[in-house]
């Protein structure tokens, strides 16, 4: 007897949907989304700057638990040209 193994998984919704089009007014090209952004420091020496740009739209808490992630992970930014092999910094 056959079973099917993959029964128990449930499809994401993107296996059900084609994609949509673009609405006519993004579809030329022209219209350039914007968005207003603040800027954190991801130093924890105030002293050093490693500045980042993220959304005023997130909440407190998006904005936090953001924060904590990106210092988390703030090794894996070039914060400089000479961080950046091969880049010719003229």
């Amino acid at each position: 007897m056959q079973t099917n193994r993959h029964k128990d998984k449930v499809p994401t919704p993107c296996a059900f949907q084609e994609p949509m089009t673009a609405p006519r007014h993004m579809q030329d090209g022209s219209t350039a989304v914007t968005e207003q952004l603040e800027t954190i420091n991801l130093s924890d020496d105030p002293s050093v700057q490693r500045p980042i740009s993220i959304s005023v739209r997130l909440t407190r808490e998006e904005k936090e638990a953001l924060a904590l992630l990106l210092k988390e992970f703030r090794d894996v930014f070039a914060w400089s040209y000479e961080e950046i092999p091969g880049l010719d910094p003229n």
